[in-house]
């Protein structure tokens, strides 16, 4: 059993020094380099093995594994790795204290790396829309930008780093930059409705809304119940007084979402803007349900009742409602003056317009 031991053990050296002999010397060196942590000289061994045996795929891992590592030049990395993985995916190459196909080892290296970035641009981000100092608040967003600009390199198949990296541009005024980053995403997945909002969403923040409006009408395409993608053309709509379109829009949205208090406040001011009152209220109505303290609907719905003739009553509730709630407000006491005289009730009337005029006497 002695006897069977050691000649197990002597031929496991056997073959080590085999694998080692079989090495090239520049290769060799880079290993012995690496396991020593003497990064300076592995990569010069590295840069060595390359140019004289540029084929060999293991050199190549190596020499990304420390662009990685120790220079931090994911360029040269990626360069270094889609070259192991031409050649020899499935080398054995050293990681992590084991040995593991090479394709498998630049896969968690590219994803060790990716995450580390991503994660840190993300967290700044957010820590920089916390920020009130404005000089602290873009150094934060000019890191995070770095940050976010390394993980799309690491990685360049994924799109996360896209719309975030936009968005810092946008912040640091780079509208150029911001603009590239969504060209990158897009031209990956031309098709994913998230990356299509989130590119017309900053061409609109950059001011090209012919863009815009191209990728929220590319969003229906790939997904016709994008609420937000219909309120969206509706509100350019809108800036353009198209209202009969931006009204279109608007009901469309409405439809799928019935619940939002922003959309009910555009639909109530595209039909003010078109003098169509009465079809107003019921929309800022919905809107004021959702958000009652919201003071500039309140004013344009006190507004839309002093000149309807059909919902006088309803108008009067709302209008005694409104001098509760602003009792120093004299706009509103004259507008229930109105209202009370258009319901014929004189003494109401009266009174409500007097206590205006002390108001604004006052």
């Amino acid at each position: 059993m002695k006897s069977s031991t050691s000649k197990f053990i002597l031929m496991l050296v056997v073959a080590l020094i085999v694998f080692s002999a079989c090495r090239p010397k520049e290769l060799e060196s880079t290993v012995m380099a690496v396991n020593s942590q003497s990064y300076d000289d592995a990569l010069k061994h590295a840069n060595d093995a390359v140019k004289a045996y540029p084929e060999n795929a293991e050199a190549w891992y190596y020499l990304g594994f420390l662009s990685a590592e120790h220079t931090k030049d994911y360029a040269k990395m990626n360069e270094a790795f889609d070259k192991v993985l031409s050649l020899n995916p499935a080398q054995r190459v050293n990681l992590s204290g084991g040995t593991v196909a090479a394709k498998d080892a630049i896969t968690q290296i590219r994803t060790g790396k990716f995450a580390e970035n991503y994660n840190s641009g993300i967290k700044m981000i957010q820590d920089a829309q916390a920020l009130t100092d404005d000089t602290q608040k873009k150094e934060k967003f000019a890191q995070a930008r770095d940050k976010l600009q390394v993980a799309s390199e690491i990685d360049p198949s994924r799109t996360e780093p896209y719309r975030p990296l936009a968005m810092a541009n946008i912040f640091l005024g780079d509208t150029t930059k911001a603009e590239a980053a969504l060209e990158q995403g897009l031209a990956k997945m031309p098709n994913d409705e998230m990356m299509v909002i989130a590119s017309a969403e900053v061409y609109s923040m950059t001011g090209n809304f012919e863009k815009s409006e191209e990728m929220f009408k590319k969003a229906l395409q790939i997904n016709p119940n994008n609420s937000d993608a219909y309120q969206k053309l509706g509100m350019m709509e809108s800036t353009r007084k198209n209202w009969d379109k931006a009204n279109e829009y608007y009901t469309k949205a409405i439809e799928m979402d019935p619940d939002n208090a922003d959309l009910a406040y555009n639909i109530g001011v595209s039909l003010y803007n078109q003098q169509k009152t009465d079809e107003a209220i019921p929309y800022f109505v919905k809107s004021l349900e959702s958000e009652p303290d919201n003071e500039i609907t309140f004013n344009i719905l006190a507004n839309c009742y002093v000149r309807t003739q059909t919902k006088v009553d309803e108008g009067i509730v709302f209008m005694e409602k409104a001098t509760q709630m602003y009792p120093e407000n004299a706009t509103y006491w004259e507008y229930l003056a109105i209202m009370y005289g258009n319901k014929g009730m004189g003494k109401e009337a009266n009174e409500a317009f007097k206590k205006s005029q002390e108001l604004k006497n006052n």
